[in-house]
């Protein structure tokens, strides 16, 4: 079947293509039960505007939608305040870039388990309400990638490497790499790795990170110890019920104490100085600790934490930039644009090091 025309849609909704042009164009003048038979007849033709269509519009929509595909619903209310501060921190920077370039940012949620989420967010596709989209995904046969990928329409992930997509993510399997070595150069030969396991928008990040903490260990020629790689959610709850259960393990006789954790996360890093805390372990004499994402927190913890900063600013730029060009048609959509960007360890007292400036 060809590509569907204002016609057809018009046949579809039993209305002159007239109607649907107006629809397109200015909705606001159409009546809302008109507006929306033409809007299910659009949906179910799985009609997209042609450009030649859009270009009739008086003003271009300037709107990107930041779209975050996610798994089933989080029963946990603490992991879901959890995620809604991750999304707003790049939400926020997101905000900043776009005014600065004269778009409107639009922000979507999609969940696994909503039946109807993947049609809502194909609105914004076939209804043209946004230019392009920024997929923030769980894993690299999202759905939601196919369903645009279909349409070519103008999009890029963010923070996933998705072959045959535009993408930016940081490098994952470097950063852990570094940070595992930084531990070894400070001295420390049992190091621990906390997965993070438990967190479904992390599974990638921390495979990939795992593969980085194994490559350090290689390098120094130290083993890599199953006892030594352990799950826990990325919370620091989920860091403190980690950290406590390995003490108490290891006070039971089973096995030595580490010198070091890697933790997934500042958050699971915030739990796990507490559980050290409490049960009197110095930190960093007898365990460096170190952390991901450098929340401004680590700073002012006690001690403060050594931790992975990640190049937000620099990873929003690219995709924007990377998104306008495909939206203005400068840059062709199988000339992918993919970046994994460095990441940089920011030195404090968790890891017995004077901290940086």
């Amino acid at each position: 079947m060809g590509q569907m025309t204002i016609k057809d849609v018009a046949r579809r909704a039993g209305v002159s293509f007239q109607t649907v042009s107006l629809v397109l164009n200015h909705p606001e003048k159409v009546a809302r039960t008109t507006r929306e038979t033409i809007e299910t007849a659009m949906r179910d033709l799985d009609f997209v505007p042609s450009l030649a269509a859009r270009s009739l519009r008086k003003k271009p929509s300037r709107s990107i939608a930041c779209v975050f595909s996610l798994g089933a619903q989080p029963a946990d209310a603490t992991f879901r305040l959890r995620e809604e501060a991750d999304q707003g921190l790049v939400l926020q920077t997101f905000g900043y870039v776009t005014d600065q370039q004269g778009y409107t940012l639009v922000h979507r949620c999609r969940r696994g388990d909503d039946p109807d989420g993947l049609s809502r967010i194909a609105s914004l596709v076939s209804e043209a309400r946004v230019d392009g989209i920024v997929v923030f995904a769980d894993r690299q046969d999202d759905p939601l990638i196919g369903l645009l990928q279909a349409k070519r329409f103008p999009f890029v992930v963010f923070g996933l490497d998705v072959p045959g997509t535009h993408y930016a993510m940081q490098a994952e399997r470097d950063a852990a790499r570094d940070a595992v070595r930084h531990l070894i150069q400070a001295g420390s030969r049992s190091i621990c790795f906390f997965t993070g396991a438990g967190d479904g928008r992390r599974w990638r990040a921390g495979a990939e990170r795992f593969r980085g903490y194994r490559d350090a260990l290689a390098e120094a020629g130290l083993p890599l110890r199953d006892d030594r790689v352990v799950a826990c959610d990325c919370t620091s709850e989920g860091g403190y019920r980690a950290t406590r259960a390995l003490l108490e393990r290891l006070d039971t006789g089973s096995g030595d104490r580490p010198d070091a954790i890697v933790a997934a996360s500042d958050r699971v890093a915030f739990g796990a100085l507490k559980a050290l805390h409490e049960r009197g372990v110095r930190v960093p004499a007898e365990i460096r600790v170190v952390g991901f994402d450098n929340l401004t927190q680590g700073a002012y913890s006690v001690p403060s934490l050594t931790s992975v900063d990640v190049p937000t600013l620099d990873m929003v730029r690219f995709a924007f930039a990377t998104l306008v060009e495909l939206i203005e048609g400068t840059r062709a959509p199988d000339d992918l644009a993919q970046r994994l960007f460095p990441t940089r360890l920011v030195v404090r007292e968790s890891t017995a090091a004077r901290p940086q400036a």
